[in-house]
């Protein structure tokens, strides 16, 4: 009796242990399959997972579980629910050996809110539980890109009173001496740098250790601290990463003014909700006077929508309409606007160029159409005419009806020419000779031949009747238009935009020769350009960036304040910059109106001068 109540005690926990060992190996199945998730970006899946593991209450997995419940969390924004799950493992697992991948996570939820000095307090004690090299090292970039953002030094002075591990200490006396340089303060970052030993200075914190060294030599200057809303991933990557390498460089420049800049980049990832999320961080910074953004237009009007109740500067780098500043009162237009640009060319041809006789070729497009109209209308204004308007979509490989056109309207104008130059050019002897010829004398006269002409003879003539042209092209246009334009024998004036600043393209022997003497209409004068190595989209981007950081760097401001640098925008009358000028509106003084003017000589390009609106203002160079 007792051996079968034996047999059926060890059979019983036989059972219950197959039935622990298929559940864990459940688990442990579902668990790699929530950090595959995780590590492949999809965080809700592994959020879903992870919250059923920890139902199932299963011990061998809850903490581990919980931590990448904490990170899917984290990843996932969802702020009141991760501070739930930290504090639970706070709680149940108080000596964690997961204490610094915890801390690590707590300061990415707090980065995500912009709550900066949290965020620098989690990594920090981070650090501080933690011994493996590579975490340490991934630690550290975070904390550097914390230190750039210019932490308050009463954090910094709070964490030093703890501290003991030298590593550590090093680090908060460069986020101290950061924070100095930005104040224009370089004496006391000199003698801040001096209490470092290099020696315990990670490798990650070099440069910037160099950095504030010689800036510590350079005389006290403020320091303007700029955020950027820039597309350094998605679609639009490559233009917002070179406008922000320019923008580096120009920050980077040693010709300051006035005082230097200080730059906090975010991602805006080309996507409008990202977009939204970004600025919402950016505006709840301080210390942050402005912010820059080369976003396009639907992604700018997210931008411009979010800070409608904001006090800070937007300061918008590409072209837009004008309407765009009637969805937030403090958005300056650095590149103009559409309208003003098409009004600025019609003014230069009609004008200053003293040509009433003009034919537009130019792409269908709603941003081009608007430049169109106001041009036309402009034109209109000024009492010239606009004798033909060609439109063309897609890419321009075949614009042959529309040059045709414009040749059928050139020979027109040249018959009207004609008869008016003959009508003007009658002798007549005197009145009485309209009383002595009989109509019956012309009679007997032979009927004049008219004279038809072939398309293959009419294309052979060099037509001069329409005085100018104006092509506003997209930039990957040039390459098919360059070549047709003098296969057309117009003797005319082309005038065109910022797109045909492409001198491999210009000075190819097809093109270049016949099209000598044209004029360009840009934000930008670009110079020491190589598009073999760099598009001209990206390039004309990274020169943005640079101009513009370049720009910043010249206003003059009463104290660091965001209304300060309001005031200073709104009260420039000229900036005149190596290749960007700013010249405001009179009717609207957050709209730059300034123009650059350049010649195409058949080899290379020569600013000319400048074009700005309400006054036509040509400013010739004085360096050749």
């Amino acid at each position: 009796m007792y051996r079968l109540k034996l047999i059926l005690l060890l059979s019983f926990l036989s059972s219950g242990l197959a039935q622990n060992w298929l559940q864990n190996q459940r688990t442990e199945r579902q668990f790699k399959e929530a950090v595959s998730s995780y590590n492949d970006g999809r965080f809700a899946i592994a959020e879903e997972i992870t919250s059923k593991i920890i139902d199932l209450n299963n011990e061998g997995f809850n903490e581990k579980t919980l931590l990448l419940l904490l990170k899917s969390q984290v990843a996932l924004n969802k702020s009141s629910a991760a501070k739930i799950t930290a504090k639970r493992l706070f709680t149940d697992y108080p000596a964690s050996s997961f204490l610094p991948f915890i801390m690590e996570s707590m300061g990415d939820l707090y980065v995500n809110s912009s709550n900066y000095e949290s965020a620098y307090r989690m990594y920090s004690r981070a650090k501080q539980s933690n011994d493996n090299k590579d975490f340490d090292i991934k630690i550290d970039k975070k904390l550097l890109k914390l230190i750039k953002i210019k932490l308050p030094q009463a954090l910094l002075d709070e964490l030093l009173v703890f501290e003991s591990n030298p590593s550590a200490v090093n680090i908060h006396l460069l986020a101290i001496a950061f924070s100095q340089i930005m104040d224009g303060l370089p004496d006391a970052a000199a003698l801040t740098l001096g209490k470092i030993d290099p020696s315990m200075l990670s490798n990650e914190f070099s440069d910037l250790m160099e950095s504030l060294l010689r800036e510590s030599y350079k005389p006290s200057s403020p320091v303007l601290t700029i955020g950027l809303a820039v597309p350094l991933s998605g679609d639009d990557s490559d233009m917002g990463n070179y406008f922000l390498k320019g923008f580096e460089k120009g920050q980077n420049s040693n010709s300051f003014n006035n005082q230097r800049l200080s730059i906090l980049a975010k991602d805006t990832k080309s996507d409008n909700i990202e977009t939204i999320k970004v600025v919402n961080e950016l505006k709840s910074v301080d210390q942050l006077m402005g912010i820059i953004s080369p976003l396009d237009n639907a992604e700018s009007i997210s931008l411009l929508s979010s800070l409608n109740n904001s006090d800070i500067p937007v300061l918008l780098t590409n072209r837009h309409e004008t309407e765009v500043k009637k969805i937030n009162q403090n958005a300056f237009l650095l590149s103009s606007s559409y309208t003003v640009e098409g009004r600025i060319a019609a003014q230069y041809i009609v004008k200053h160029l003293g040509l009433d006789s003009i034919a537009v070729v130019a792409p269908a497009n709603k941003k081009t159409e608007i430049q169109i109209d106001a041009f036309i209308n402009e034109v209109n204004r000024l009492g010239g005419n606009v004798v033909a308007t060609e439109w063309y979509t897609g890419e321009p490989k075949n614009l042959r009806r529309q040059f045709k056109y414009l040749r059928k309207v050139a020979f027109e104008l040249e018959e009207k020419k004609k008869t008016f130059d003959v009508a003007l050019g009658m002798d007549l002897d005197s009145l009485d000779a309209l009383f002595d010829v009989s109509a019956d004398d012309f009679f007997d006269l032979p009927k004049p031949d008219k004279k038809s002409m072939s398309s293959n003879d009419s294309s052979k003539v060099v037509l001069k009747t329409i005085q100018a042209i104006y092509l506003p092209i997209n930039h990957q246009d040039l390459e098919y238009i360059g070549p047709q334009i003098p296969m057309y024998n117009f003797e005319t004036k082309i005038v065109g935009n910022a797109s045909w600043q492409q001198l491999e393209i210009l000075t190819k022997e097809n093109i270049g020769p016949h099209l000598r003497g044209m004029s360009i209409i840009s934000n930008l004068y670009i110079t020491d350009i190589d598009t073999f190595e760099i598009s001209f989209e990206n390039y004309y981007q990274y020169q943005l960036g640079n101009l513009t950081s370049e720009f910043l760097t010249s206003l003059s401001l009463n104290d660091m304040s965001r209304s300060s640098f309001k005031n200073s925008l709104q009260e420039i009358e000229m900036y005149e910059g190596k290749g960007f000028n700013y010249y405001p509106l009179e009717s609207n003084n957050k709209i730059n109106s300034a123009f650059q003017l350049i010649n195409f000589n058949g080899n290379s390009f020569q600013k000319a001068g400048v074009l700005a609106m309400d006054t036509l203002m040509v400013v010739q160079k004085t360096n050749p």
